[in-house]
């Protein structure tokens, strides 16, 4: 497959085309952008090597917060139906567009236990050279000694994962989960600390963490992983935390989106599709809300290297709590976010794409970050949503693609 073989596909199957009909070409500036051209052509990267939206060309052109290649689909769909050419609807019963929540289990709870907070700081100080290990430690030193006062035997997870679960229940959606795995093989200092086998309090019964994990697989939302810092790019690292995971949650994992959004496009896919995993949500930014690929929509990974495509469908992230409220990010208040959410929530659903929110449970202590995810939610199932993890997602691509003869 070369690689106009590979967008001639994937634009036939958003547009809904039978396989063998030619479909309209991607004009070339839409295809270096969902291609992620300008993250090959161009080394810099923010101090965590993460490529970041200030980089971004959509973002210098002031196009950052429009799906460019969603609204050049939607007039392809126009002109072909004025044609006459029946196309598949993008959707699944009738629905217009499609939400998916998920969150990132950084931290189980404000809480953490003794061995957490070891951990936590051993990693702070696992900078190279002593002026690194002395900065880690000052700039530290306020968080250690603020966990230190919530150390506890079992954390309490009745603010964070139970919370995040009611709303979730409240509002009849079921959401992609995605947790982390300690050890890692490759520990780095924004790693996450807790392990499967440690204790804590859900539901007012303290248990193994794993407990809790099997218990969200069990009311129908899907267990991810969600792979750490150095498992975007050193192999064999989410073969393994994909199988813990796994193991845990006592389901398959299909699921994926890397810690801090830490993802080389040229390396990441690759070693997610080596590790068994199906769907990736990390396509996003850690300091704002936007579309980085230029597009809503999933869309199959491309192997630039090897000139193959992947097995491995991004869902794009549009937007997260810690994007929208944290300073030195956007550092939007409660109004602002909102009416960033509804800018971003109404462009998808008039274009008919995909809307994919990102909610940490540890920071629903922010009441900011409730009213974000209960709002979002709300308006989106107000306006006809189907609701979706990223594996059913995955599933729904994978039909799709069968009925039209992909």
């Amino acid at each position: 497959m070369t690689r106009q073989d590979h967008l001639d596909r994937v634009v036939g199957l958003w547009l809904g085309l039978p396989a063998g009909q030619l479909p309209p070409r991607l004009p070339d500036a839409l295809a270096a952008l969902l291609l992620r051209d300008e993250e090959r052509g161009f080394a810099h990267r923010d101090p965590s090597g993460c490529w970041e939206y200030p980089f971004s060309d959509n973002f210098h052109r002031g196009r950052l917060f429009e799906p460019e290649i969603d609204s050049w689909l939607a007039d392809q769909r126009q002109r072909l139906t004025s044609d006459g050419v029946r196309l598949e609807p993008l959707w699944p019963s009738g629905h217009p567009f499609v939400m998916a929540v998920s969150h990132d289990i950084d931290e189980l709870s404000h809480q953490m236990t003794a061995r957490q907070w070891l951990r936590s700081a051993r990693l702070r100080l696992a900078a190279s050279g002593w002026r690194g290990r002395m900065k880690a430690l000052l700039a530290g030193l306020p968080v250690s000694l603020w966990q230190l006062r919530h150390v506890r035997a079992a954390p309490d997870l009745a603010a964070t994962i139970e919370r995040a679960l009611t709303i979730e229940a409240e509002l009849g959606i079921r959401a992609s989960w995605f947790f982390t795995v300690w050890p890692c093989g490759r520990p780095h200092p924004v790693d996450c600390v807790y392990s499967f086998d440690e204790s804590c309090r859900f539901e007012g019964r303290v248990q193994p963490v794993r407990d809790m994990v099997r218990a969200v697989a069990g009311r129908g939302h899907e267990v991810g992983v969600h792979g750490s810092f150095a498992s975007a790019l050193e192999p064999e690292l989410l073969v393994d935390e994909a199988a813990v995971t796994a193991a845990a949650s006592g389901r398959p994992v299909r699921a994926t989106r890397q810690h801090w959004l830490h993802w080389q496009v040229d390396h990441t896919p690759a070693l997610q599709e080596r590790a068994g995993l199906a769907v990736d949500g990390t396509l996003g930014f850690n300091n704002s809300a936007g579309f980085r690929a230029g597009t809503s929509l999933p869309f199959p990974l491309w192997d630039e290297r090897q000139g193959r495509e992947l097995n491995v469908l991004a869902v794009p992230l549009t937007m997260m709590d810690v994007a929208l409220f944290r300073p030195g990010a956007m550092g939007l208040d409660l109004s602002l976010a909102l009416s960033l959410a509804d800018r971003l929530l109404n462009c998808v659903a008039d274009l008919g794409g995909l809307l994919s929110l990102l909610i940490h449970p540890s920071h629903l202590l922010d009441p900011r970050v409730e009213a974000l995810m209960r709002h979002v939610a709300a308006k989106a199932l107000a306006r006809g949503a189907w609701t979706a993890t990223h594996g059913e997602i995955r599933d729904h691509w994978d039909r799709r693609a069968a009925v039209l003869g992909y």
